[in-house]
Parts: C-alpha cells; structure tokens; sequence
C-alpha cells in the first residue's frame, strides 16, 4: 500500500463560492499552458507522441462517418452520447492541434446535429448528462472559431435539454453510485460552458452540485476498492475528475473530491486489478479488456505516480487507447514519465466488495498475479461472485471472469436487471449467477442475494474470505496464500446437508487435460499445473462456449474447470488447491 498520497490543490473551505471567475475561452478542463507545452511534451517522450498521433489519426479517418441520428437503444440514448463526444472531442483536439479546417467543420456539423435532437433523453439521465458534456466541452474549446449563430444554437441546446433539467439540482444527484458522479459531472461542466451568458442558472447547477457531490464518493470508502469494479470504476471517476479538473482550472476548490475518503487510493485499486494479461480483475459488471480511462491518468499527474501508467504505455505501443471517448483528455494530462515501479506488489481493501490482489513482479512479464474478492451479490451492478478470483501468469489469464451481459439484451426480454432480491429472473442469467463464478456453491444452489463475503488479511500474503453467509452455511471459508511460484488455496466448510454435493468452479480459455487428482492447463506454448487434494473428488471440464439458455450470450472458447465432492456425514467440507506454474 502506499502512504498517505498528496492531495493537490485542495481547498478545506469546501463550502465556498460555486461560481469562480469567468474567463475567455477556451477554459474547460485543460490550461492554456497544458495546450501551449503539448508539443514539447510529445519531443520528449515517444510513447505521448504515439499516442497523440494515433488520434489525429483516427480523427482523419472517421471524417467520413454518417452524422449522428436519435436513436434509442432499448430505453437508452447513451451509445450516441458517447459516440457524440468521442467524435466531437477528437476532432476539437485534432483542429487545436493542427489548425486545419476539416477538422472544425466535421466537429460544428456534429455538435449542431445533437444540439438539434428533440431531448437527449430525460427518462435516462446518464444519457442528458453526457450528451451535456460532450456539448460543453466542445463549445468551449471551439468557441472563438463558432459564429454567434452556431453558440447561441449550441448554447441553447445547452441550457434546454441539459442544464435547465438541473437547476436546482436532479434526483441522480442523491444517488450513491456512478449516477450521481456522472450526472453532477456533465451538468457542471455544461453549466461552467455557459456561465458568462447565464450566470444565475449556472450559478443555481453549481451550487445544486455541490451539495451532493459526496454523496456518490461514500462508495470509495474506506480504502479506495470500486464495489461496482474496475470497469465502472473508469465510468464514474471519469466524471469525479472532470469535475475535478473544472473546477481547479477555474481557480476554485475541488469541493473536497480528492480528499474524500478511498477516492485518491482508488487509483491504486485500480491499477492493481490490471494482471499481468493487460486483463482487470472484472468481477460486477465490468469486461475484462483493459481501456486508456483520462481519470488514471490525471490521479497518476497530480499524486505524483506516472509509473501507474505502465500498462497504458503498453497499450498505446500496441496502437490501443485512441478510442476511449475522453482520450484527448488524457494526452493533454499525461505526465512526465518516472522512473522504476513505486508501486508495493499486492493491494488489501474492504468496503462493499473487499478484494485482495497480488503480483509477483512488476517488471517481469512472466509474473504470477492473482485477485480474489468477498462482498457478493447485495450491491448495485453486483454478481453473485463472493469469494470468485482471477489468475494470470506469463502474460496469460489462466482464471477469469466471464463479466458482464449487454443490459439491452436482457431488458428487451424483460428481464429486470436492478431487481437484486432472490427470486429475482436476474440471477437466472448465467453470466451473473454463482455457477458462472470461481467460487463454491452447495447442492446446486445459488447463493445467497443478501449475504456478504468479508475478507482479512492473515498477512502480508495470506487472506481469507468468510463465505458463511454467502453459503447459508455454519462455516464457509477459502483461505489463499500467494508466493511467487504459486497460489494455494483452502476451502473449507462445516454445517452442509450430508452427502450433498460441493461444486469448486474456474472458468479458463485455457486447454485442460485431466490426470487424476490433477488438471494440467496449457495455450500459447505455456503451461500451468492445478493439483487438488480431498475426498471423493470428482473432476471434469464443462464447455460454457454456447449460450446456456436463449437468454445467454456465448463465451467464446471458454471451459469450466468442476471439482465436486459429497459433504461428510459431520457436515464438513475440505478442498485443497495448489496453482503451480511449470
């Protein structure tokens, strides 16, 4: 863990004015000496450089894209939201940068069409919220090359179907989830784009924003684990920061922020759920691809760790990144580069969803990782996953999650997915119930909808996860121990119907070949050894690649390593598992 990490620019008047100085624009997000130094910056580190012209790359090529149209998605405008300000931001970027003409022309044309929708679709306010700022910031870093009939239109646009809907604040604004970061985030922006024509109503958003801005960030508490994951983690810290960033290139507080409790650590949580695959530890609903989020990359500027960015250096070497929507934001932020890993090679957290992650090396691409999680499935975006781990060793994963199911594909069968009781029909879905998961289940039964697994650090490279309650059992426990050659695990359980059998579970895209006691993992040439030891074992390989029900999507070349057992006629329950490499 690392120490206490540096909160930069705060203000502990956290109450103080919501309405800073108006100055030219530009003026959102970004200084003018962050735009006037970009090129220098790009000299002298080749990776920046990469990056940077990757972008202006896909931003010539995409010039040719149909214009965006209203189209809902289900119940859902968001995909065209983000697509706006993908489009929008990489062409803004790509005419500051370069100064020629298309690039303003293909970014007004779009900015006007979305100013033009009928709404950007009240009913689901996350889609308001970044159709808003993706406006926003457009507006503001093309404002001196707009005419005034293309502001007032876009300004308008705005003020009607984004900021007004706010002015005195917005019931997302109360919600304890990404909704309330992502929310406030987008109106502030849109309300600071506009405060010099509207400065009462802006005025009014900020003010309205500022007083449940921490509402949202009790997630990160205490120490910094994302319940919902990595994946939303990018969502709602992306808004958290361009938050952030507004409000400190305005000379104003960051309205406590950076200080909240967790939320500077979870950028630690989040670079240590990246494995040595490149893959996150996925668990809720998240997918395991790894992005460029602009919010890893502001933390890692202003606390002082650029070496958190050595998996998107990675990424932007293998011509990845450029299409995360924010991206220009995080070439303009990027920081000068560091020298060795600061980083301590494993990371404890409780919260909602504890987690543990470990790693063997931070250097050595044929490191060992491994990640394991408590929590479970009484939480928003949650899967019934306590006590579910990830593995990964020599750049491969060998453990994974099979993550997240598109919401339309569900919703449009009427399935409803924030229905997190029981008998709910989410927990039908096989991606999101315990049999999909690497973790226990007994008699063929899910587990529970409202327990929760906790999770203790026995040391520095020991943890268990209590999963009694998770289990509906007396005592339910895994206990790992990680070492740089190994990972052993202990399962143990005491209060099961005797005779009822006991599944152990690991879903891999890896080959398995079963020799006794013993299942022998191989792909690309690579090879890994799980030895297993108890009684009355039973192992087989189940094909999970076809969808397991019409409701299912496919896992494409993925197996589930099964272990089962009958519990003893006390009731108990023991299963030892040895991860060795080879």
């Amino acid at each position: 863990m690392l120490g206490a990490l540096p909160v930069v620019g705060r203000s502990a008047d956290v109450a103080s004015s919501s309405r800073g100085s108006v100055s030219s624009h530009p003026r959102l997000l970004v200084s003018e000496a962050e735009w006037a130094s970009l090129d220098e910056r790009r000299k002298g580190d080749p990776d920046l450089e990469r990056f940077a012209t990757l972008l202006l790359t896909r931003a010539r090529n995409d010039l040719g894209l149909a214009q965006l149209t209203y189209k809902l998605d289900g119940r859902r405008l968001l995909s065209t939201s983000r697509e706006a300000i993908r489009r929008v931001l990489q062409w803004a970027f790509a005419y500051r940068i370069t100064g020629e003409a298309a690039f303003l022309d293909r970014a007004r044309i779009e900015m006007l069409a979305v100013a033009a929708f009928p709404d950007w679709n009240p009913s689901h306010y996350l889609d308001v919220a970044e159709m808003t700022a993706g406006l926003a910031i457009g507006y503001d870093w093309l404002f001196n090359d707009l005419s005034k009939t293309d502001r007032t239109l876009l300004r308008t646009a705005i003020i009607d179907k984004g900021i007004a809907q706010a002015r005195n604040g917005h019931k997302t604004f109360r919600y304890r989830n990404n909704w309330n970061q992502v929310c406030i985030g987008g109106m502030v922006l849109g309300a600071m784009a506009v405060q010099d024509d509207e400065p009462a109503l802006a005025a009014d958003v900020l003010a309205a924003a500022q007083k449940e801005v921490l509402t949202g960030l009790d997630a990160y508490q205490p120490d910094g684990v994302y319940p919902e994951g990595p994946g939303y983690w990018s969502y709602g810290t992306t808004y958290s920061v361009l938050l952030v960033a507004a409000l400190r290139n305005a000379s104003l507080p960051d309205w406590g922020v950076l200080a909240a409790p967790g939320f500077a650590r979870s950028a630690e949580f989040y670079t240590h759920s990246i494995g040595t695959s490149g893959k996150h530890f996925n668990f809720a609903d998240g997918n395991e691809g790894q992005e460029l989020p602009s919010p890893i990359v502001y933390l890692a500027r202003e606390l002082g760790q650029p070496d958190w960015l050595n998996s998107k250096r990675e990424m932007i070497r293998k011509n990845q990144g450029v299409s995360e929507r924010f991206a220009p934001l995080s070439i303009l932020w990027w920081p000068t580069k560091g020298s060795g890993i600061s980083t301590l090679p494993s990371f404890a957290g409780q919260g909602a969803q504890p987690v543990a992650i470990w790693r063997s090396s931070w250097a050595d691409p044929n490191a060992l990782w491994f990640a394991i999680k408590g929590g479970g499935a009484a939480h928003n975006h949650a899967h019934m996953d306590g006590g579910s781990f990830a593995l990964d060793y020599a750049g491969l994963r060998w453990a994974k999650d099979l993550g997240m199911q598109d919401y339309n594909s569900l919703e449009s069968r009427g399935i409803d997915l924030w229905n997190m009781r029981q008998e709910s029909p989410r927990w039908k879905v096989f991606r999101l119930g315990s049999d999909a998961h690497n973790t226990l289940t007994v008699g063929g039964k899910p587990h529970s909808a409202l327990g929760m697994a906790t999770l203790r650090m026995v040391n520095e490279n020991e943890a268990l996860v209590d999963l009694s309650s998770v289990l509906g059992l007396n005592m339910a426990s895994r206990r790992v121990r990680f070492s740089a050659t190994a990972v052993e695990m202990d399962d143990r359980l005491e209060g099961a119907p005797p005779g009822t059998s006991v599944r152990w579970t690991m879903a891999t895209e890896a080959g398995v070949h079963l020799e006794g006691s013993t299942a022998r993992l191989t792909q690309k040439n690579k090879s890994m050894r799980v030895q297993f030891a108890g009684s009355g074992l039973r192992l087989e390989v189940r094909d999970i690649s076809a969808p397991a029900s019409d409701l299912d999507s496919p896992n494409p070349n993925t197996r589930q390593l099964i272990v089962s057992a009958p519990a003893q006629a006390d009731g108990s329950w023991h299963l030892c598992v040895r991860f060795g490499v080879i």
